[in-house]
This record gives structure tokens, sequence and C-alpha cells, in this order.
């Protein structure tokens, strides 16, 4: 039952589950609100090649993380710190696209950095991001976890079976340490000229987006 449920429910690798599912209709909800054509110069901020794969955008793409495990001749691969991407000139890219990063980068003083560097290289941007009072906690998938003293989200973080990380120590110490979520009041603080989408889940706001076209 265990598996079933997590297959169903947050399993983001298979294509049937509801995480799946949500990505997927975030994807075409950014494809057709950010006019995304085959001329866009796209820079996509702590994302993988898994979500470009198969949609024709492969090579307008450059992919920016910390690292890369392997790297495939359609994409291009910018390594650095997204709070800080000197590398990367004024408006260079059409559009920034980040899914479910601003979160994972520290501090609201990193975060604040994040949404200057990522307003500054792109003419346009699409930043999505779970919001924080939604009561089911995305990445352990448990309820009101983000509102939990530290000590007991690190006890659960490494017991809960639906999480999505490695369930050892050092992997969920290292995640929550860098794990801050955000609220709708802070989201538009860090990007004062985004229009705002929020995405639902049975009445109730699941992830918040900001965009500028």
């Amino acid at each position: 039952m265990t598996t079933f449920l997590y297959d169903r429910v947050a399993d983001s690798a298979n294509p049937a589950s509801l995480s799946a599912r949500y990505r997927s209709a975030r994807f075409k909800l950014f494809l057709r609100v950010m006019r995304v054509s085959a001329e866009s110069l796209i820079l996509d901020v702590g994302g993988t090649e898994a979500t470009w794969k198969g949609t024709g955008f492969e090579r307008n793409v450059t992919l920016f993380n910390r690292s890369f495990q392997g790297r495939h001749d359609d994409f291009k691969y910018v390594e650095g710190d997204a709070c800080g991407m000197h590398m990367m000139t004024n408006r260079s890219f059409d559009i920034v696209y980040a899914n479910s990063v601003i979160e994972h980068v520290g501090s609201w003083q990193r975060q604040w950095a994040f949404a200057q560097e990522v307003a500054r290289v792109g003419k346009a941007y699409w930043v999505q991001t779970p919001n924080k009072h939604f009561p089911i906690e995305p990445h352990v998938v448990f309820p009101l976890f983000q509102y939990m003293p530290p000590t007991w989200r690190q006890f659960v973080a490494t017991r809960w079976r639906y999480s999505h990380f490695v369930r050892n120590h050092e992997d969920v110490r290292c995640m929550l340490s860098n794990l801050r979520l955000l609220t709708k009041r802070e989201l538009t603080m860090l990007f004062p000229d985004g229009r705002f989408i929020p995405e639902r889940f049975i009445g109730l706001t699941k992830s918040l987006i900001t965009y500028k076209i």
C-alpha cells in the first residue's frame, strides 16, 4: 500500500503520479504564457535535461547548476552559484526559467540575491516555488512539516517513507539547512514587477508562480 500511494502521489518519475501530472501541466502553461518560440533563448536555473527532452526546445536551453553528472550534445551547460551568475551578462537570455529552485538556495539574503540575478540576466522570467502555507510540505510530503522545530524535522525526514530525499541523516541535514519555503508576500517582495499565478489543489494554493514577459 505504501509503495502504491507513493507511486501515485509523490513519485515525479512516474508520469501517472499527481506530482508528475502537475509538473506537466505547469510546463504547458509556461510555454503558452511565456509565448516560447523556436527563437527563444532560455536559461534553466537549477534544472536538468529531463524538463526539456522531447519538447523540441533542447537546443534553445542553457542549463545552469552547481554541477552536472553527465552532458548531452543538445544542451549548453554552465556551472556556478545561481545567487551570483557573474559570468552572465545583463538580459542575455529571452527567458530565465526556475522551477522549484529558489526555496533551496538558503537564507532570505541568498533568495534575494537569486531573484536579483534572475531579473538581471533575463529579459523575461518564470519562477515557481511551493507555497509555504500549503498543508502538505512537498519535499518530505508530510503534513505541516515546515512549521516543526528543527529536531522534529530531522526525525521525520529520516524516517518518513514518502520523502523525496534519500533517508540518511547527512543528506537530510544538508537539504534542511538550505530549505526555506516562501509565502506569496515574500515572493512578491522578491519579484515586485512580476505577475502572479496560483497553482491550486482541492481549492488550496499548492504552488506560487511569478512571471514577467
